[in-house]
This record gives structure tokens, C-alpha cells and sequence, in this order.
């Protein structure tokens, strides 16, 4: 299972309990967990769009442990479905210029800009934890 507060330990410093500045980005983030109405709204959007179950569960597991991604949209809000249609991308959330995606076409995790679904093949992830990282990392 991906530990969500390990990562944020690993890379950033602890201000408080749930709370860490992360000098990568010079951005403070808060671990607020989602709660069930919130993960089953979720849910109930991917399934109803057809994202892959896989994709469903690793999101569901880390909105479990912080409804947000990087102070961006939480797990229940719309704005990730946004591109769904058109394009076959869950828009997970951006820091600057960079967004986080989930593109069903590469069947993987990017990091890119808005005219690109990742800026290269070492910006594609098999899972979301690795996208993560690779953000602290500054990759």
C-alpha cells in the first residue's frame, strides 16, 4: 500500500501533524483524509466514465489518506473529469506549470503542460506513487 505521510516525511519538513513544507516546490501541504461520501462520489464518477479499476483503486487508496492532490482538487470534485471526454485524462491537479494526469491512452501517470500529456517517456509512470516521487525528486 502507498503510505502517502511517508512520502511527504521523505521529502519535506514536518510543520505540524498533518501539516508539510515541501522546499521542492517552496509549498506547504496539509494531509487531510477524504471521507466516504467524498471516495463513493469518486468512485461512482470513474465508474460511470469507464477508467480503468486499477486507476480507481490506487486514486481511492491515496484520496483515503489526503482528499487533495497538492492543494488542487479533491477527490469528489468534477474538475477531474474535465478532459475525460475529450481526451481519455483524469486532470489529477498542477503546481506552476506543471500537471499531473492520468492519461488512458499511455496507460500511465504524466507530468506535463497543458499541450503535452507528459513532457517525455521519464515523465510517464506505471503508478501514481512514482509520479509522486519523482515530483519531489524534481524530476
Amino acid at each position: 500500500m502507498f503510505d502517502v505521510r511517508a512520502l511527504y516525511e521523505k521529502y519535506c519538513e514536518k510543520e505540524s501533524e498533518n501539516r508539510y513544507y515541501c522546499e521542492r516546490d517552496c509549498r506547504s501541504y496539509e494531509l487531510v483524509p477524504a471521507e466516504e461520501p467524498e471516495l463513493a462520489a469518486f468512485r461512482s464518477n470513474c465508474i460511470s466514465r469507464g477508467v480503468p479499476e486499477r486507476v480507481i483503486e490506487e486514486l481511492a487508496e491515496y484520496f483515503k489518506q489526503n482528499n487533495n492532490f497538492f492543494n488542487y482538487w479533491t477527490c469528489d470534485d468534477a474538475g477531474i473529469f474535465e478532459w475525460w471526454d475529450d481526451y481519455k485524462e483524469l486532470w489529477l491537479g498542477c503546481v506552476d506549470m506543471d500537471i499531473f494526469r492520468y492519461s488512458c491512452d499511455l496507460e500511465k501517470y504524466t507530468i506535463g503542460d497543458v499541450g503535452n500529456v507528459s513532457y517525455g517517456k521519464e515523465y510517464e509512470f506505471d503508478t501514481f506513487e512514482e509520479m509522486m516521487e519523482a515530483h519531489f525528486k524534481g524530476q
